[in-house]
C-alpha cells in the first residue's frame, strides 16, 4: 500500500474513532453559526472629464461554523464560500456591447474539519481535512488556469493542536496534499506540477503548520487571521515552502450595515514564482443566523 493510501486510511480511521467516541449525541453539544455578507457597487459616467469607465460589481460571501464539543472530544468544521463579479464599460457602448463582459473578482471554496481529543492542558491530538477549490473558470493572458472544482486541493494531516480562546496552532509532520483535476482542458497541465499528459492527480507528503486567530480587537471590530505553511518532503530547500496568509477585518457600523477589509497573500512556487495577493474592501448588509 502506497503512502497516499496509508495516510488517507489512517485519517479516516481516526476521524471515525473520534466521531464514535460518544454515541449519545445531543443538540446541546453543538454550536452552529452562519453569516452571509452581500455587497454591490455601481458607477455611471457620461462625458466625464476625468475619464474612467462605468461599472457594476457585486459579491457574496458565506461563512459557517459547525462545532461539537463534549468531554475530551471536539469536532470543529467551517465552510467559506465567496463569489463576485465586475463589469466595466471599456468600449463606452454599454451592456449591449459583447466586448464588455463580466469578469470574476472573487471565487472561493474552502472547507475545514478538525477532529481533536484532549491530550494535556491546551494540547490536543488532532486530525485535519482541508479542501480548497473554486466555482468558476479563471484565465491568465487568455489561457485557462482554473475551472469549476478543477483543481481541488485536499490537505489531510495527523498531528497536535495547541488551543486557547481565540487562537489555535496545528502542527503536523505527517501531511498529505492531493491536487485533483477533473476538467479535461486542464488534465496534465504543468502549472499543477503534473509531469504526464494524462495526469489528473498529484500527491505529496510533507509537514504542515496552521495558525488561526479570531478576536474582537475593539468594540464592534472583529479580526480574523489565518496563516498556513506546507513543506513538501520532495523539495530540496525550505525556501520552497508553500505559504498562505489571510486577514479579514469586519467593522459593525449599525445593525444593518458593516464595513469590511480583507487581504490574502499566497506564495506557491509550483504555480507562480512571484507573490500572489488579493485585497477587498467595502460596505455590506450582513445576515447572521
Amino acid at each position: 500500500m502506497n503512502a497516499k493510501k496509508v495516510l488517507l486510511t489512517t485519517i479516516g480511521l481516526v476521524a471515525f474513532w473520534f466521531a464514535q467516541a460518544d454515541n449519545q449525541d445531543s443538540i446541546k453539544h453543538w454550536s452552529i453559526k452562519n453569516s452571509i455578507i452581500s455587497s454591490s457597487e455601481q458607477t455611471s459616467l457620461g462625458n466625464w472629464s476625468a475619464g474612467g469607465f462605468s461599472s457594476f460589481a457585486f459579491s457574496n460571501f458565506y461563512k459557517g461554523f459547525f462545532n461539537y464539543k463534549r468531554n475530551k472530544i471536539q469536532w470543529e468544521s467551517s465552510v467559506e464560500l465567496a463569489y463576485g463579479m465586475i463589469w466595466q464599460d471599456k468600449t463606452g457602448n454599454g451592456f449591449r456591447d459583447k466586448d464588455n463582459k463580466f469578469q470574476k473578482s472573487d471565487d472561493k471554496i474552502e472547507v475545514n474539519s478538525i477532529f481533536s481529543r484532549k491530550m494535556y492542558r491546551n494540547w490536543n491530538y488532532s486530525a485535519l481535512l482541508n479542501l480548497k477549490s473554486q466555482f468558476d473558470e479563471g484565465f491568465k493572458d487568455n489561457n485557462l488556469i482554473v475551472a469549476p472544482f478543477s483543481p481541488m486541493i485536499l490537505t489531510s494531516s495527523l498531528g497536535w493542536e495547541y488551543k486557547q480562546k481565540g487562537f489555535s496552532a496545528l502542527l503536523s509532520f505527517l501531511t498529505g496534499k492531493t491536487t485533483i483535476v477533473a476538467d479535461r482542458r486542464l488534465i496534465g497541465n504543468p502549472i499543477f506540477g503534473f509531469t504526464e499528459q494524462d495526469q489528473t492527480t498529484l500527491f505529496s507528503l510533507g509537514s504542515y503548520i496552521k495558525l488561526y486567530f479570531q478576536k474582537d480587537i475593539f468594540k464592534n471590530i472583529n479580526l480574523l487571521a489565518k496563516l498556513d505553511f506546507y513543506y513538501d518532503y520532495n523539495k530540496s530547500s525550505l525556501l520552497d515552502t508553500d505559504i498562505s496568509g489571510e486577514v479579514f477585518v469586519n467593522m459593525k457600523i449599525s445593525k444593518y450595515l458593516t464595513a469590511f477589509v480583507s487581504f490574502q497573500a499566497i506564495m506557491d512556487k509550483d504555480f507562480n514564482s512571484t507573490l500572489q495577493y488579493k485585497e477587498r474592501m467595502g460596505f455590506s448588509i450582513p445576515i447572521n443566523f
